[in-house]
């Protein structure tokens, strides 16, 4: 048997310029979580910790002290480490981040394998051979991924551990409209005689319903996706996967579990008030934002209509509950005191077509608001 820790989509070098006041931790918490995930593998006893492409977030513009950070916590594993290029790192050889990877893997003493060619990677783990079959990225983009070379190989079914690793969209799990990213098939992934398939591309886990606390059989095809979250529309916690693959003759049982190694979160929360429907903005920010971690980063978007004593502090409001986090922002553009009838005879003639008009849309609050802001419009013209 052997154990497999796997990881993907790390995109070391992603820059959170949208966060100018906590870049540096959002970086640094990157490379934490990362060499977490090293330690679990190796306190579970894991023979390979594999990742599955995109460990840079491109090519060109990664400092090579990133890289080498990177290389020494990999270097850090007792077992293999196998990194496969994805869309982002793409390899030809011509590329500064894996030139630099290079100058890396010199300084240490390491186990690491790149997996840069179209052919099998026999590795040996105490008495079981393993066979790696990568389909790695030499660009960004493909309409076409790079399962061909494999699907001509004539894979053994026994005596070997066949392990097929590739870095694309999987159709129905991973957002293609253009079909631009090596897409790939279920069904052509289980065609191909791998005893499990580790895939990269996609940021949210696949499958989803793993546990944490036991191992889950019945899957062959992994995706760990990103092992910390990166940005508000990435709803994922962060993980890795630790797969057992036993395997007795020509069949193999798989096994897997996650592990969560994300640390720092991202929510885009959206608050609607009624003040029709007697609302309080205060209990709604206090059940959508109590229950969210410290370290965590928030944009709050909050629409509808408050009573005047709610509005006139809504300021006081947010940071009452938002300034515990790392960091948050606020549109509130879409919030509206409620108008009120005395608040209609404060600002119009009582016999006026204005006052006449709000006080017949009293009962509908978004149709009130409407008519109050179009006639505060037409009095400033």
């Amino acid at each position: 048997m052997i154990k497999i820790f796997v990881t993907g989509d790390n995109h070391f070098g992603k820059k959170y310029d949208r966060y100018p006041e906590i870049r540096d931790r959002l970086v640094d918490n990157r490379f934490v979580c990362f060499e977490k995930m090293v330690e679990k593998a190796e306190q579970e006893g894991c023979d390979i910790f594999a990742v599955t492409g995109d460990l840079f977030d491109n090519c060109s513009s990664i400092r090579k002290s990133d890289v080498e950070r990177v290389v020494r916590i990999l270097a850090g594993f007792a077992g293999r480490v196998l990194v496969l290029p994805g869309n982002h790192d793409y390899y030809t050889g011509e590329e500064k981040v894996w030139k630099d990877f290079d100058d890396a893997l010199r300084t240490c003493d390491n186990n690491i394998i790149r997996l840069d060619r179209f052919e099998p990677y026999p590795i040996k783990i105490a008495e079981e051979t393993v066979v790696i079959y990568p389909a790695f990225c030499r660009s960004k983009h493909s309409r076409e991924n790079n399962l061909g070379w494999i699907k001509e190989m004539s894979v053994p079914k026994s005596g070997q551990i066949n392990v097929g690793m590739a870095h694309g969209a999987i159709e129905g799990v991973t957002p293609d409209m253009q079909k631009e990213y090596f897409l790939m098939t279920e069904p052509e992934l289980q065609a191909i005689p791998m005893d499990v398939w580790l895939v990269g591309h996609t940021h949210i886990p696949y499958p989803g319903g793993l546990s944490e606390d036991e191992e889950i059989g019945g899957y062959r095809i992994f995706n760990a996706g990103t092992h910390a979250q990166t940005d508000l529309h990435n709803n994922t916690r962060g993980y890795g996967f630790i797969i057992s693959v036993d395997k007795q003759g020509d069949k193999a049982q798989v096994s897997a579990k996650k592990y969560q190694s994300g640390t720092i979160f991202f929510y885009d929360i959206a608050v609607r008030v009624s003040s029709a429907e007697g609302d309080s903005l205060e209990a709604l920010l206090q059940e959508k934002l109590d229950p969210l971690e410290a370290e965590s980063v928030v944009r709050l978007t909050v629409t509808g209509s408050v009573v005047s004593e709610e509005y006139s502090r809504r300021r006081e409001l947010y940071k009452k509950y938002c300034d515990r986090f790392l960091s948050w922002e606020l549109q509130d553009d879409e919030l509206h005191e409620e108008i009120t009838l005395d608040r209609v005879r404060e600002e119009f003639a009582e016999s006026s077509f204005a006052a006449k008009l709000m006080e017949a849309l009293q009962g509908d609050q978004t149709e009130l608001q409407m008519a109050y802001e179009l006639l505060q419009e037409c009095s400033r013209e």
